[in-house]
């Protein structure tokens, strides 16, 4: 098994990558469970698997069990998110090819996506669909070579099935997983993108005026962290059966123009770009901290608010502050990014347990099913989200 060359940041970092996983580990008892039996059955021997998805502790964790499974790994993460000593520890690691850094660019992020796939891996982890979207313009030879795939994200899903020829290989799509949607979606990004907002701005929730906009399981998990927390929470959505929903939870309910005017935070989390536009920042109240809770950081056009602020300054290594023409003021958190990620430590430890069982689980029925599954996007199979969730129910009891 060759050793690619990593393009990472520092190698210097690995000890302190080594240090944090310690602490992940104790806190992944699924995955620990999964190891030892993929040690025992080594079900992806002699096969590549190239995997987007954020490089930090817990993916981490999980590469060390699809290397106890036999797989040789390729991964890369998304501009943003990357922990530099996760990625310096992955790079020591035999076995694991690691092409991520903090401080990439979307057009680093699309390049070191090509990096993994030219090794011509046989299953491929996406997060965001950018994979499949270079294997259906660029990497034509894999459509026919992949045994099947897996996507992790609401937006993943949305390129699926709408943007991207995606029907030659079978895909798992995890976020259609009522596992994944309850438990790491609502519960897991609610907690995490709040605190994340909490740590970077030291702001008080409790009264403070939100708008939540997109009302799936991500925002309902965000919107009812914030309500719990004492603020004073608007939901936009534009499905109406979802803004019914949100009405019975006791939530106010309005047009998004209504609902970022007299918003003291407004977070996106909807899965699709331009979810806040050059002309919402206008809109927005002056002093207005604004984030994203979606995968990719085009939900919010920062660079229109770039063009058309007056001026921009970086207050903290999280918040920047952009004046409008208008006098106003409008901070934002981790450029705009996942701000769980880009100003966190993401999702708390023990759902992500549970999110990347699911994907490993789901390998291994691709491996062992995937010639007689239709192509396509697809949900996680019903027995392997019994066996994650009894797995987690039991570890967690």
């Amino acid at each position: 098994m060759s050793k690619a060359a990593s393009r990472i940041a520092d190698s210097s970092l690995a000890d302190e990558g080594r240090q944090r996983l310690e602490w992940t580990r104790t806190r992944m008892p699924i995955l620990r469970s999964l190891k030892k039996t993929l040690e025992e059955e080594r079900p992806f021997d002699e096969m590549k698997i190239a995997i987007c998805l954020h490089v930090e502790p817990k993916t981490a964790v999980w590469l060390e069990a699809l290397r106890a499974g036999g797989a040789e790994i390729f991964i890369t993460g998304s501009p943003g998110t990357t922990d530099d000593a996760t990625a310096a520890f992955l790079a020591e690691m035999s076995g694991v090819n690691v092409f991520a850094k903090r401080e990439e660019t979307f057009d680093d992020h699309i390049e070191y996506a090509r990096s993994i796939l030219e090794f011509d891996p046989d299953l491929i982890s996406d997060n965001g669909a950018d994979l499949h979207s270079l294997i259906h313009s660029d990497f034509k030879h894999l459509k026919t070579k992949l045994i099947g795939a897996t996507e992790e994200t609401t937006s993943g899903g949305y390129r699926l099935r709408e943007e991207i020829e995606s029907d030659s290989f079978p895909t798992i799509v995890i976020n259609d997983s009522r596992a994944k949607r309850i438990i790491e979606n609502r519960y897991g990004v609610g907690q995490s993108v709040v605190d994340s907002i909490m740590r970077s701005t030291n702001a008080l929730i409790g009264g403070l005026r939100a708008a939540v906009i997109g009302y799936g399981y991500c925002g309902r998990g965000v919107a009812l962290c914030l309500k719990n927390l004492g603020a004073r929470v608007t939901v936009v959505d534009i499905d109406p059966l979802t803004r019914l929903d949100a009405l019975l939870e006791g939530f106010n309910v309005a047009e998004k123009a209504e609902a970022i005017s007299g918003a003291d935070l407004v977070i996106t989390v909807t899965g699709r770009d331009n979810t806040l536009q050059t002309e919402d920042f206008e809109r927005l109240s002056d002093g207005a901290i604004v984030a994203n809770a979606g995968h990719f950081e085009f939900e919010i056009d920062v660079d229109g608010l770039r063009n058309q602020a007056r001026s921009e300054s970086r207050l903290s290594e999280d918040i920047e502050k952009f004046s409008l023409a208008s006098s106003k003021e409008i901070f934002l958190l981790g450029k705009g990014r996942p701000v769980n990620l880009s100003a966190g430590e993401g999702n708390p430890i023990e759902v992500m347990d549970l999110g990347l069982a699911l994907q490993t689980l789901s390998f291994r029925f691709l491996v062992e099913n995937g010639s007689s599954l239709r192509n396509g996007p697809q949900n996680v199979p019903d027995e392997v989200e019994r066996m994650v969730s009894e797995l987690a129910f039991e570890a967690w009891k």
